[in-house]
């Protein structure tokens, strides 16, 4: 994870670098301060997985649980100011969630006979999973024309996740002869912060403007992640956040 944080603050720094000579006889940045508001989509799937043991009946049972979640809408809101020249710094949020399948399977050891597990397998529905990330953005303001700027940033992100997850496995005997069982699968919420990275660009283009105020629509493009673990029974779970994220909105400038 700190490897991809320092690699994103390399890669930002390189192209911060890179525009200031084109800048340095364009049109300087006069704003004082921006908001940017976006509605979006976060591109990016991921998984996540538990592989636990339990005893029971005086022998070890399994527990398998996965889960799968697709990409999902985000709203997002920026507030920046420039420090000085064409160098800004910008707070962003962003929050978003979804929903994903998963399936449950393992074994349970039978309460009569030693060394005869019973197999199961299950699924589970609408797993809430909801990510909302903190970013810092230094970059550099290209005003291309009056009409036209585009602001490119990188830095550190800070994530909270949460998500639904099977932790544990409760199950009823049916009877006689104990050939099958009765899940009742213990889903909880789990909850992490962890430490990431962002980098992009934000373009906006320019429909009023009055004094230093002006107004425009715009969109961004931005490439942001983390890892984050979860602590379950004493078992670390990895699953990744973020990814490729692309929105469009409202911009100010003053």
């Amino acid at each position: 994870m700190m490897h991809r944080t320092l690699r994103a603050a390399l890669i930002a720094a390189v192209l911060v670098g890179a525009s200031q000579p084109a800048q340095a006889q364009g049109t300087p940045w006069e704003d004082r301060a921006f908001v940017n508001l976006s509605f979006g989509v976060d591109t990016g799937t991921t998984s996540i997985s538990e592989n636990r043991s339990f005893i029971v009946y005086g022998e070890t049972g399994t527990l398998q649980a996965d889960a799968d979640y697709g990409s999902f809408s985000i709203f997002d809101i920026a507030v920046g100011a420039r420090l000085f020249k064409n160098v800004g710094v910008a707070i962003a949020y962003h929050t978003g969630g979804t929903k994903g399948d998963g399936t449950i399977s393992g074994t349970v050891p039978h309460p009569v006979f030693f060394d005869r597990p019973r197999e199961f397998s299950d699924s589970f529905n609408d797993a809430s999973r909801d990510e909302h990330a903190t970013h810092l953005q230094i970059g550099w303001m290209a005003p291309l024309s009056d009409k036209f700027d585009v602001f490119i940033y990188g830095g550190p992100s800070f994530y909270n996740v949460s998500q639904e997850m099977v932790t544990d496995l409760g199950f009823i005997e049916n009877g006689p002869p104990y050939t099958s069982i009765t899940l009742q699968p213990n889903i909880q919420r789990l909850k992490t912060n962890t430490v990431g990275y962002n980098l992009g660009a934000d373009a906006t283009y320019f429909l009023y403007t009055r004094d230093r105020f002006r107004l425009g629509l715009g969109g961004f493009l931005r490439f942001t992640g983390a890892t984050a673990e979860f602590d379950v029974n004493g078992n670390t779970i990895e699953t990744d956040a973020g990814g490729v994220q692309f929105a469009v909105g409202a911009r100010l400038r003053f």
